[in-house]
């Protein structure tokens, strides 16, 4: 057995040994770096712990336990401008790591009593930390460490990941990206940052020399030191103008992107969706130019990145319509936020075209559970997830003419009411039943 367990060490070590150039590559959090702990939909605290750097929560904004938690070199933000943007920049890191090759499948494999050499380390469902895994940075400074779980990252008591041979460096680059929820048991001694999905747990006692960052779901802390290892501390890039103009088919198209708070020279990049078809972006000058071919609606994000490798991002719509077009508006300019399992209603409406108009879904998608109608605008029903969605609604007027806008939507998380099951139970219930009784009047319709 013990000749077995040496073998796959060396196996993993050789195989980290020859990762591609990409596992190497720096992985950037943007602004989500002045952050020690970030939420989706709370932070919750209790007994004494100590952050280092920003606490902070979006589309959510409930923070509580501070005090008796203590937050330093940092303050708090719930749901500002500064939460909402670093979420926007976890979301881009956590896709970038999600998107990088493995160079070791570990799935099955305890992580405890390894030890790991540079590399990205995969685990196709959960990952188990049982005792001690070492990180062997082979005397780089900037060794980097990626480890991807496709659903829950769990730690037993006592616990610990350190890191040794780091050529000098307090700290090296240990990122872990969690497909659902991430939970360190207590006494946990843990290095990286993790990135969740879903929801990061750091139960008593546990301590992290890196961030717990959550997308969509709380980050609950109790009597924990979360200190933020090797800060590059990023400023708020903001990507400019606000919105684009529309365009014609067959007419020359000439737009330039800018971004400020960083520092130059910037570069800039398409980080989701695509251009209208035949327009290119200048990576260097963010000049977007070319004559549009096709009519549509595009939606896409351009990033810009400083030449310190800080960033942010900003979502875009551009509507090729038909030479001899009006400008079509929608309103309103933002969708206010829902609830989980409560009822949402909210009307788009457009102007400045042939009345009337049909509205359509021209790009992401809307919360499970809510429906656009077509002939009134109308976004109704009762959401069955929680988190930030993008949407774009299309509306075309009676001679066929486009315009859209780009919607960022939250829906927050249920609420656990004090001594009860939480709303997601209930709902769960209740949806249970319906999903039931639909079945049953298809099975009766279909026996006649």
């Amino acid at each position: 057995m013990k000749r077995t367990y040496i073998s796959l060490l060396t196996i993993i070590g050789f195989a980290a040994f020859l990762a591609p150039s990409s596992a190497f590559a720096q992985i950037s959090l943007g602004t989500a770096q002045n952050f020690g702990v970030l939420g989706g939909s709370t932070v919750t605290n209790t007994g004494a712990t100590t952050v280092n750097g920003n606490v902070g929560v979006s589309p959510g904004s409930a923070v509580t336990g501070f005090p008796p938690g203590v937050v330093v070199g940092g303050a708090i933000h719930s749901n500002d401008a500064v939460a909402q943007q670093a979420q926007n920049d976890l979301t881009t890191a956590y896709n970038n790591i999600a998107t990088t090759p493995c160079t070791v499948d570990l799935t099955g494999q305890n992580l405890g009593g390894l030890t790991l050499t540079p590399g990205v380390y995969c685990f196709s469902t959960s990952a188990q930390l049982t005792g001690a895994l070492t990180l062997d940075a082979l005397g780089n400074a900037n060794a980097l460490f990626l480890f991807k779980t496709g659903s829950t990252l769990t730690t037993a008591s006592n616990s610990s990941v350190t890191v040794i041979n780091n050529g000098g460096s307090s700290c090296n680059k240990v990122f872990w990206q969690v497909g659902s929820s991430a939970t360190l048991g207590t006494g946990t001694s843990f290095i990286g940052d993790i990135l969740a999905l879903s929801s990061i747990t750091l139960t008593t006692g546990s301590n992290t020399n890196g961030r717990a960052l959550a997308r969509n779901g709380a980050v609950t802390l109790d009597t924990n030191n979360v200190n933020t290892c090797g800060v590059s501390i990023c400023p708020i890039i903001t990507v400019n103008p606000a919105s684009l103009p529309n365009g014609s088919v067959g007419t020359p198209y000439s737009q330039t992107v800018s971004a400020s708070g960083g520092t130059s020279p910037y570069t800039f990049s398409i980080s989701s969706g695509s251009l209208p078809t035949n327009l290119l972006l200048n990576g260097a000058t963010g000049a977007i130019t070319g004559t549009p071919t096709t009519v549509g609606t595009f939606t896409f994000t351009i990033t810009a990145t400083d030449a310190t490798g800080c960033f942010g991002s900003r979502l875009y719509t551009i509507t090729i319509d038909s030479p001899g077009c009006p400008a079509i508006i929608l309103s309103p300019t933002t969708l206010p936020p829902g609830q989980i399992l409560v009822p949402y209603v909210q009307t788009i409406t457009a102007s400045g075209g042939t009345a009337p108009y049909t509205f359509a879904i021209a790009g992401g998608a809307l919360p499970a559970g809510l429906s656009l109608n077509p002939a009134t605008g109308l976004i109704s029903g009762t959401p069955l997830v929680s988190g930030l969605f993008n949407v774009t609604i299309r509306a075309t007027d009676a001679a066929g003419c486009q315009g859209a806008r780009a919607y960022a939507m939250a829906i927050l998380a249920a609420i656990q009411p004090e001594g009860g099951p939480t709303l997601n139970f209930v709902g769960l219930m209740i949806l249970t039943v319906l999903l039931a009784a639909a079945g049953l009047f298809v099975m009766n319709r279909l026996s006649i």
